[in-house]
C-alpha cells in the first residue's frame, strides 16, 4: 500500500511542473554559486602556492650569516584548501591562513579572509552548503506541508479513509515519495561536487567524502520534510501551517545558531591577546607550576655540561654553548606555549560542546558541524593543522641550533658568516597532510548522533499526526 500511494504522489510530483521548475532553478542557482567560489578558491590557492615559493627561495638564498641569525629570518607555513572547502568554507573564513614559523615563538594563525575582504564581502558571500542547509529546508517544508493540507482541503482524505487507506500508510507514501523528489533533485548537486573537487584529492578519499554529505544533507532534508507533513496533518489549514513552519525554520537556520554562539561565547570567553602572550612571558621567566624558574634551570644546565665534559669553565666544553643554551631555553619556551595553547583550544572545544548542545533545537546546528567536519574545514581540522606547524617549527629551529652547537665550541658561538645557503637549503619544506576520512567521522560522530535523534523525533512526530489526521 505504501509503495502505490509513494508512486502515485510521485507521479503528481512529476506533474507538477512547478516542482520541475523550481527544482531545476535550484540546482542552477547553487551551481552558480559553487562554480564562483571554486574559482575564488583555486585564485586564493595560487597565490598562496606562489607567495610560499617566494619565501622559501629568500630562505633558501639567504646568503652566510650567523645560524640564528638565519633561524631568525623565518618562513611561513600555509595551510592548503580542504578539497571540498568550496562546497562548506566552515571556519577558514574566520581563521589565519599562514603561520609565522620563527625561533623562540609558536604564533598564531593570520590573514583570515574574512578580514581580509572587508566590510562589503560580508553581505555578498554566500556558502553553497548554506543554501542547502539555509534555504532548500524552507522551500521542503512548503511542499511536505501542502501535501497533507491539500488530503483534507479536496476532501479526499475522508473519501482515502473510507476505502480503507489508513493515515499512516498514506503519510508514509507521502514522505517516501518526497524523499524520492528530493533525492533525484539533490544528487546532480554532488555530482557537480564531485566533478568540481576532482582534482583536489585522490578519488579515494574524495568519494567517501562527497557520499557521506550526501547522506547527511539527505538525512537532513528526511528530517524537515516529515516535520512538513507532521504539521500539515495537525494543522487545521494551509495558512496556519506555513505560519507554524516559517516560524519554525526561523528558529532552526536563524534564531537558534546564533543563539547558541553568543551563549557559548558568553559562557567560555577567551583571553585578549595582551593577557594570553603576557601569561606565556610570565610562566616563561618564572615556570609553570612545579617548575623552577628559568634563570635556575640554566645554571643547572650549565652545571651539567661541566660535569659532563669533565672541564672546569664553559670555554673549554667542546660544543657550541650559545647554542646548546639556546636548545634548552627554546625546549622549555616551548612547553610553556603548548600549554597554553592548549588551554586555549580547551576553550574552543567547550564553547563547540555548547554549540553542540544546542543542537537538540535545531537540526542545523549538528548538520553544519557534521558538513564541515567531512569537508575539512571544522575547528579540529583547524588545529591538526597548527599543531603540525609547529612540530615543523620546533624541528626546524632546533635542527639550525645543533648545526651551531657542533660547529662550534666553548661558552661563545663565534659571530662569524659561516653558515652558508647549504644549512639553510637542508631544511625539509613543509608539506601537510591533512587528516583522514576517519578523523572526520570521529569529530562529527555527537553530531551525527543528534541528526539521527532527530530523524527519529521527526518520524514520531509524524506517527502521532498520523493518529490525529482527520478529514
Amino acid at each position: 500500500m505504501i509503495a502505490i500511494i509513494a508512486r502515485k504522489e510521485l507521479l503528481a510530483l512529476y506533474r507538477d511542473r512547478r516542482v520541475l521548475i523550481l527544482g531545476l532553478g535550484l540546482l542552477a542557482v547553487w551551481a552558480m554559486l559553487y562554480a564562483a567560489a571554486l574559482g575564488q578558491q583555486q585564485r586564493q590557492q595560487a597565490e598562496r602556492a606562489e607567495i610560499g615559493e617566494t619565501t622559501r627561495a629568500q630562505w633558501d638564498k639567504q646568503g652566510i650569516k650567523h645560524p640564528h641569525r638565519g633561524a631568525h629570518f623565518g618562513m611561513y607555513a600555509f595551510r592548503p584548501h580542504a578539497p571540498l572547502s568550496a562546497f562548506d568554507p566552515g571556519i577558514e573564513p574566520y581563521v589565519g591562513q599562514a603561520l609565522w614559523l620563527e625561533p623562540h615563538r609558536r604564533n598564531m594563525a593570520r590573514f583570515n579572509p574574512a578580514a581580509d575582504g572587508g566590510p562589503g564581502a560580508r553581505f555578498g558571500h554566500i556558502a553553497p552548503a548554506f543554501l542547502l542547509a539555509g534555504l532548500f529546508p524552507l522551500l521542503i517544508m512548503a511542499l511536505a506541508f501542502s501535501q497533507a493540507t491539500q488530503e483534507r482541503e479536496l476532501g479526499t482524505l475522508r473519501m482515502l479513509q473510507s476505502m480503507g487507506v489508513s493515515n499512516r500508510a498514506l503519510l508514509a507514501g507521502k514522505l517516501l515519495a518526497i524523499t524520492g523528489c528530493l533525492t533525484a533533485v539533490f544528487l546532480p548537486v554532488f555530482a557537480l561536487l564531485a566533478l568540481g573537487a576532482i582534482g583536489e584529492l585522490a578519488p579515494a578519499g574524495l568519494l567517501p567524502r562527497i557520499a557521506g554529505l550526501a547522506a547527511v544533507y539527505l538525512l537532513y532534508y528526511l528530517i524537515t520534510a516529515a516535520l512538513g507533513l507532521a504539521v500539515g496533518a495537525f494543522s487545521a489549514g494551509s495558512r496556519g501551517a506555513l505560519f507554524v513552519l516559517a516560524v519554525v525554520w526561523a528558529v532552526f537556520v536563524l534564531a537558534a545558531p546564533r543563539a547558541a554562539s553568543a551563549i557559548a561565547q558568553g559562557s567560555v570567553p577567551l583571553p585578549s591577546g595582551s593577557q594570553f602572550w603576557a601569561a606565556i612571558a610570565h610562566d616563561y621567566k618564572h615556570g609553570l607550576p612545579g617548575d623552577p624558574d628559568l634563570a635556575t634551570q640554566v645554571r643547572d644546565f650549565e652545571a651539567g655540561l661541566l660535569r659532563r665534559y669533565g672541564v672546569a669553565s664553559l670555554s673549554q666544553v667542546p660544543i657550541g654553548v650559545n647554542a646548546a643554551r639556546r636548545l634548552l631555553r627554546d625546549a622549555y619556551a616551548d612547553k610553556v606555549h603548548a600549554h597554553h595553547f592548549d588551554a586555549l583550544w580547551a576553550r574552543y572545544m567547550r564553547q563547540q560542546r555548547l554549540l553542540r548542545w544546542a543542537g537538540v533545537f535545531s537540526p542545523t546546528i549538528p548538520l553544519a558541524a557534521t558538513s564541515a567536519a567531512l569537508s575539512g574545514t571544522s575547528l579540529a581540522h583547524q588545529r591538526h593543522f597548527e599543531e603540525a606547524a609547529e612540530q615543523y617549527r620546533q624541528a626546524f629551529n632546533a635542527s639550525i641550533d645543533e648545526w651551531d652547537m657542533a660547529h662550534t665550541h666553548g661558552q661563545v658561538s663565534y659571530e662569524t658568516e659561516y653558515a652558508a645557503d647549504s644549512v639553510w637549503q637542508s631544511v625539509r619544506p613543509f608539506q601537510y597532510s591533512p587528516p583522514s576520512l576517519g578523523f572526520s567521522l570521529r569529530t562529527a560522530g555527537p553530531d551525527l548522533m543528534l541528526l539521527a535523534g532527530w530523524a527519529v523525533a521527526a518520524i514520531g512526530l509524524l506517527g502521532a499526526a498520523a493518529r490525529r489526521w482527520q478529514p
